[in-house]
């Protein structure tokens, strides 16, 4: 099972498009978008449909109604994604990790800095920011592929230059 995990996309949903088509819409079996913005998720599930599209609310989607945090199963493993505000990820992860540890996940996906980062963790549990597709800081737009083979979860960033 394959996902492609966007964030912070910010109105340029052409952005994500690239993203998707440079991954083959037919490879993907879920899209997952960390938040910023809401609209964007919503042209995504019209473009894509019947591939699922997950999503969070961002700190810019404040006048939407919706979840800002949540769990979800990717192929039986249970992961914590969130736009990453609520979970101060601008001062370190620590509260990101024993949230989604608490909630007995296996990974941990924020967006929010719009830097990308994959925390690998001894255990096996691992922290994903997919970047951001269109307004990065310090790096190239990113985002990042999801996949579940065998039983085993592993994620991949992927960055290009707009």
């Amino acid at each position: 099972m394959r996902a492609i995990v966007l964030s912070d996309s910010h109105n340029n949903t052409a952005s994500c498009e690239r993203a998707i088509a440079s991954v083959g819409e037919k490879n993907i079996d879920m899209i997952i978008h960390l938040g910023d913005i809401a609209r964007d998720v919503e042209y995504l599930e019209m473009l894509y449909y019947p591939i699922p599209v997950v999503s969070v609310l961002g700190n810019n989607d404040f006048l939407r109604r919706g979840d800002y945090e949540r769990v979800i199963d990717f192929d039986n493993h249970k992961i914590f994604i969130c736009h990453g505000h609520t979970q101060s990820v601008n001062y370190g992860l620590e509260k990101l990790e024993t949230t989604a540890r608490q909630k007995g996940c296996v990974a941990a996906f924020h967006g929010h800095t719009h830097q990308s980062k994959l925390e690998k963790k001894e255990d096996g549990f691992f922290i994903l920011n997919p970047g951001s597709t269109s307004r990065p800081r310090g790096t190239k737009p990113s985002y990042a592929v999801l996949e579940s083979e065998n039983g085993k979860l592993s994620a991949v960033i992927v960055d290009w230059v707009l």
